[in-house]
């Protein structure tokens, strides 16, 4: 009797003790549950669309879209239009693709705007009329517009159809502007520019472009780049090219850009005086610290309060 008592104890506590487990487990997941619900989300960026998302290879940078075919259209000025003034002052449509910018990052999504043959300018603000100081004091005759939309990193959007391009031609006086053949190959230049900091993306540093009327390939359109006199190469794919930073060293340097033929001959893009299929630029590299970084244009914003960067006496 004794023996049958003690085992009919020892079960009950068994199960109390169960009991006790189960309900502490219970209790623990609750807490998990609230911990986790209470936490709050990693802060995004100000500015930022909420789809954008960090770019894992290059830490701080950040992409958003294209959220579908991207169009973009110079609303101002119009083709063939004569500028009564001595500036002229762009404005855009643009769809499929967001443009922000983030104030304390100075970094965002915006349009590579090029008048003529010179260095871009950043347009964070397409709706609002575009005036850096380039584009002030213009010489008489004709001049052109082109633009592309571009990541936070300036690579810009490549679209097969170029529906995100836009080439606008008008002229500063009166008289009649030059009539251009937008339907020839067209080789626009965009980056590097200005200034970088030594190992300031961990990517490299970035060559990109931009190609019109153009297919790239081992039997068609080639781009080739000259690095510094030395360096060369000849691209038959439509993508950026990411130069290792200890290939480039620090100091100034200078790139030349040519679209070439299926059998390697230089293409000619004829605008006045310049040849837009054949662009050689000057930029710089420093180990300083301390010096101003304009390879990301942070002095755009997107108030409208916009001054050219000082990088662009870089032609």
């Amino acid at each position: 009797m004794r023996s049958r008592f003690s085992l009919q104890a020892i079960a009950a506590l068994c199960l109390f003790a169960l009991a006790l487990v189960a309900a502490s487990c219970e209790q623990m997941h609750n807490n998990s549950n609230s911990t986790n619900s209470n936490t709050p989300a990693a802060a995004q960026p100000a500015g930022l669309p909420a789809d954008a998302v960090p770019v894992p290879e290059a830490p701080g940078y950040y992409k958003a879209g294209p959220t579908g075919n991207v169009s973009l259209k110079f609303t101002a000025p119009a083709e063939g239009s004569a500028v009564s003034d001595t500036a002229v002052a762009p404005t855009f449509s643009i769809t499929g693709y967001p443009i922000y910018q983030d104030p304390a990052r100075k970094k965002g999504q915006h349009i590579h705007v090029i008048l003529d043959n010179e260095p871009y300018e950043a347009d964070y603000n397409p709706s609002a009329p575009f005036s850096p100081d380039k584009f002030k004091n213009l010489a008489p005759g004709t001049h052109s517009l082109r633009a592309f939309p571009s990541r936070e990193w300036h690579e810009s959007i490549k679209q097969d159809d170029a529906a995100d391009f836009d080439f606008v031609v008008f002229n500063v006086g009166t008289g009649t502007p030059l009539v251009i053949d937008k339907k020839l190959p067209l080789l626009t230049y965009s980056r590097p520019k200005g200034d970088y900091k030594f190992k300031d993306d961990p990517r490299g540093l970035m060559l990109d472009f931009y190609v019109t009327n153009a297919k790239l390939g081992d039997n068609d359109y080639k781009v080739r780049y000259t690095l510094d006199g030395k360096k060369t190469a000849v691209l038959t794919k439509w993508e950026p090219v990411w130069w290792k930073w200890e290939d480039v060293g620090v100091g100034e340097h200078t790139v030349v850009l040519e679209l070439l033929d299926a059998s390697n001959k230089p293409v000619a893009y004829k605008f006045r005086d310049w040849d837009y299929n054949h662009t050689e630029r000057k930029f710089r590299v420093t180990d300083d610290a301390t010096a101003a970084d304009h390879s990301h244009d942070a002095n755009a914003n997107a108030s409208g309060n916009r001054n050219s960067s000082a990088a662009n006496k870089n032609k």
